[in-house]
């Protein structure tokens, strides 16, 4: 019988006096360390519903799902951490760093795949004009954050940052006046029916 070598040797010693590399889970719980990529979660106070998130994942388990119709308009983000494949792009591609994180939770086990499932809504910003869907005001609000005085070039920022959408009422333009013409400058509109009244204003019909 060959002698063990004493490589072999050293790590049996080492594993009785310093115990076993392996916890013990399930028995006792486990904490991961940090770095570890987990379930990915939404943090309502930082996620603004841009749909970044959405657009960069690979396996397709977030989806944003407009709801124009509802009252008010409503944006779900919506994660299955079924499908996840825990890659980190969602968070890597946050607009805001903090609105979805991968967290240390790894225990996801379970029968029913329709209680995968984690979301979050977000109130939606609507053209007072064509009904186009322009954002989330939290979005926007954020853009209007990060524009600082630059936000008074776009009338749409200013009165969601002003926090009324109601400076402008859709019947305030003057008798005889084409549609989108200079009354309508201060409503909430998508870029396409801001250009048009901006092109409208400088060089006429």
């Amino acid at each position: 019988m060959k002698k063990p070598k004493l490589r072999e040797l050293k790590e049996a010693l080492r594993a009785v006096i310093v115990g076993p590399v392996t916890t013990k889970y399930p028995f006792e719980p486990h904490t991961p360390p940090d770095g570890f990529r987990g379930k990915p979660e939404f943090h309502e106070d930082d996620c603004i519903g841009c749909g970044a998130c959405a657009e960069v994942c690979p396996s397709l388990s977030i989806k944003v799902l407009d709801m124009p119709q509802s009252d008010p308009p409503k944006r779900r983000l919506e994660l299955r951490y079924d499908k996840c494949v825990f890659c980190g792009q969602c968070e890597l591609n946050c607009t805001t760093k903090e609105g979805v994180k991968l967290s240390k939770e790894f225990d996801l086990a379970g029968l029913d795949r329709s209680e995968f499932v984690e979301s979050i809504e977000h109130d939606l910003v609507i053209c007072e004009v064509c009904g186009a869907i322009v954002g989330t005001i939290k979005h926007l609000r954020w853009v209007a954050e990060q524009l600082g005085a630059k936000t008074y070039a776009n009338p749409t920022l200013i009165i969601l940052a002003d926090g009324s959408m109601k400076l402008s009422t859709p019947d305030a333009g003057r008798p005889g006046e084409p549609t989108l013409a200079r009354s309508d400058m201060m409503r909430v509109m998508c870029p396409a029916c801001r250009r048009t009244s901006i092109v409208r204003e400088l060089w006429g019909e």
